[in-house]
């Protein structure tokens, strides 16, 4: 159901796409290129999160949100979340993911990520599963119905995203210009097939385990 909204949505919204650079002055303080990380800024792209060559991730000491820009069109983004279980609440769960690709504006001011396929990680850790902790291949396009960023009198500039319904995600602020990012191209590029593979299992976490964190949070689209 979610994927033929989507559909749906994306159908409506194909255009020409504009250049990344003519987007930087038409409705904000500053352009979109740098790091944007929510909170405390514990969670941020880069280095320093996630390694997709060998699954893994460093844990921050905090929850977050974080998304980088580069003024070429590549997009990375980093998200670690909590989700509670209303009908157990001592199974809560933890999710880290890591995607970086290629991003575009359309015609309209919304925005659409798409990812390196055999890049993408996602790592799940709940504690009433039958496999506790497991990590594998991710990759989920975004799509952002507007953008726009503010100038907090205290930090500076705020990135306010809409995800493609218009809800919308936690501010972020910036905090590394230029951005910090993996380098900007396929770095698993031997993955392709079992990134297919698994994906094709993962179906379920993204729509359930992950939609209230991922969807809610990070806008992603299925």
């Amino acid at each position: 159901m979610l994927s033929t909204i989507f559909a749906s949505a994306l159908l409506a919204l194909t255009a020409s796409p504009i250049p990344v650079r003519s987007q930087a002055d038409i409705h904000n303080v500053t352009g979109l290129a740098g790091t944007w990380s929510s909170g405390s800024g514990a969670v941020q792209t880069g280095a320093g999160f996630a390694n997709p060559v060998n699954f893994s991730f460093t844990y921050p000491k905090n929850t977050g949100i974080s998304w980088s820009f580069t003024d070429t069109g590549f997009f990375e983004q980093a998200e670690y979340q909590f989700r509670s279980n209303g009908s157990e609440p001592s199974c809560i769960t933890g999710v880290v993911l890591f995607q970086h690709g290629t991003y575009q504006f359309l015609d309209n001011g919304s925005i659409i990520a798409t990812p390196f396929a055999p890049d993408g990680r996602i790592q799940v850790q709940d504690p009433c599963a039958a496999q506790s902790n497991t990590i594998t291949q991710f990759n989920t396009s975004v799509l952002f119905s507007s953008w726009r960023i503010f100038q907090d009198p205290t930090r500076g500039p705020k990135l306010q995203l809409y995800r493609f319904d218009g809800a919308p995600l936690t501010p972020q602020f910036l905090v590394a210009l230029p951005p910090n990012m993996l380098p900007t191209q396929v770095l698993t590029p031997n993955n392709q097939s079992a990134a297919v593979a698994k994906l094709r299992k993962l179906t379920f976490i993204v729509l359930g385990t992950v939609a209230g964190g991922a969807i809610g949070a990070l806008m992603l689209v299925l």
